[in-house]
């Protein structure tokens, strides 16, 4: 009867072994999710909830392109490049500045993600971004959803948005190519249709618009977003840019190298034609155009010649070595949805507002100044008339030496009962301007010339 007792434990715990082996080699077995894939055109679909004039222009569907990407498993995360983007599964696809991660989960099997992004609980707009991707062995769906609410100049903006793209496989990494020939060039030089998804599913980016008033510039578009290249080649890539209503814009970017291994041995100029060195290494290289803050990486796959073809007969690029698509920046500020929402525009319009009223009321007073100026000179005058007259039949003429006191005179001869002057006579107190020195009657109150307000004399 002790025996079986005594059995018992080492059976469950080599049951319990055994569960845990089974469930290790279930794991195991998943084949990898990296490879080449496909990816579909992104859907987005906005819902606006309340949106004024103060918000700017309402959000519309932008989406992007579809085409061949290229999918690496690290771990229990994915990284996908290609169709004009590189996004991972361990971040959100919304680009909006200030949005962060602030939290994530992952499936252990490499099948299920989800990802939540918000704005910092001070900054005045409001988002909350979450990105949930799930996949099988041969296709991966995302869907990501986002509501956004902030106010400007006393007004509600809110809306919603919903993104969804789905990839599927076309070959996973490790198996040979469908079409099994030999290594030799010559037979592999048609790319397999495996290895890039049909002609029908490219979508190139559609040709701008010619507008008589284009707007600001709003979106970024540099063609290839995927070149092959050898050591000692160089190549112009395309850059255009366009306002929100995909009208064509003059205005250039900004070229730069990404740093990197290969970024020495590499050069490009102001129209984007990159250079590289006959010495350059293998490698991926990346090239960065930007406009008004915002930036696009082109990816550039540097190989030797030798391993060219076959090279390119795998990586889903046409003949050339270059992808059909476009890389993609948006660039508008003012709205939501991967754009900026700025103050500084509101900020300038109240600072202009401020020194229009400033300089209104500073010209409302000099003109103010200026009628008392000239009403206390005519009245001066007035006063100024029979006493002159009396002065000069008394003085012989001496008013020419007296007329900054002619209004003083002018004053004291009621006093004196018309007869001549008898003595100094009590002045009164007249103004002087402390700017530039001239006088005035007692009166006046600014300076005819430069409107300073007058201070009685001592």
């Amino acid at each position: 009867m002790g025996r079986p007792l005594l059995a018992s434990p080492a059976l469950l715990l080599a049951s319990l072994a055994s569960l845990a082996v089974s469930r290790t080699s279930a794991a195991q077995g998943q084949p990898t999710l990296s490879g080449a894939w496909t990816a579909s055109a992104l859907s987005e679909q906005w819902s606006i909830d309340a949106w004024g004039e103060a918000c700017g222009p309402r959000p519309r569907p932008q989406g992007a392109p579809g085409g061949a990407v290229q999918i690496q498993q690290h771990g229990s995360e994915l990284s996908i490049s290609g169709a004009g983007r590189s996004w991972s599964t361990a971040e959100c696809w919304e680009q909006m500045p200030g949005l962060a991660r602030s939290k994530h989960s992952a499936s252990g099997d490499a099948r299920s993600w989800q990802t939540r992004c918000t704005t910092p609980p001070n900054d005045p707009r409001r988002a909350v971004v979450t990105t949930t991707t799930q996949a099988t062995d041969a296709s991966i769906r995302m869907v990501e959803t986002g509501q956004y609410k902030f106010i400007i100049q006393d007004t509600t903006c809110s809306a919603s948005v919903t993104r969804t793209r789905t990839y599927t496989l076309v070959r996973r990494e490790g198996e040979a190519p469908p079409a099994a020939s030999a290594p030799p060039p010559a037979a592999s030089a048609p790319p397999p249709a495996a290895s890039a998804p049909p002609a029908a599913s490219e979508k190139k980016p559609a040709p701008p618009r010619t507008c008589d008033a284009p707007g600001e510039p709003a979106r970024l578009e540099v063609t290839p977003s995927r070149k092959l290249m050898r050591p000692g080649e160089r190549f112009q890539f395309r850059a255009l840019v366009m306002d929100a209503a995909g009208c064509a814009l003059p205005t250039r970017p900004a070229w730069s190298i990404a740093p990197g291994p290969l970024a020495s041995a590499a050069t490009v100029d102001a129209t984007g034609a990159l250079s590289l060195g006959a010495d350059a290494g293998e490698g991926s290289l990346g090239l960065v155009a930007s406009v008004a803050g915002k930036g696009v990486t082109v990816a550039i796959e540097v190989t030797s010649p030798d391993r060219y073809d076959a090279l390119l007969a795998t990586s889903g690029l046409n003949e050339s070595g270059e992808s059909d698509q476009a890389a993609v920046a948006v660039i508008a500020a003012g709205t939501i949805g991967g754009r900026t929402t700025s103050g500084e525009d509101v900020g300038r319009e109240r600072k202009n507002l401020f020194v229009a009223i400033v300089g209104g009321v500073a010209a409302c007073l000099g003109f103010a100044g200026l009628i008392l100026l000239r009403r206390g000179r005519r009245r001066a005058g007035e006063l100024e008339g029979p006493a002159s007259t009396g002065g000069l039949g008394e003085r012989g003429g001496a008013g020419a030496d007296d007329a900054p006191a002619s209004s003083g005179a002018a004053l004291a001869a009621p006093a004196a009962g018309g007869a001549g002057p008898v003595g100094p006579a009590p002045r009164a107190r007249g103004k002087i301007c402390p700017t530039c020195g001239d006088r005035y009657p007692g009166e006046a109150m600014f300076c005819g010339k430069d409107g300073t307000q007058l201070v009685l004399l001592n």
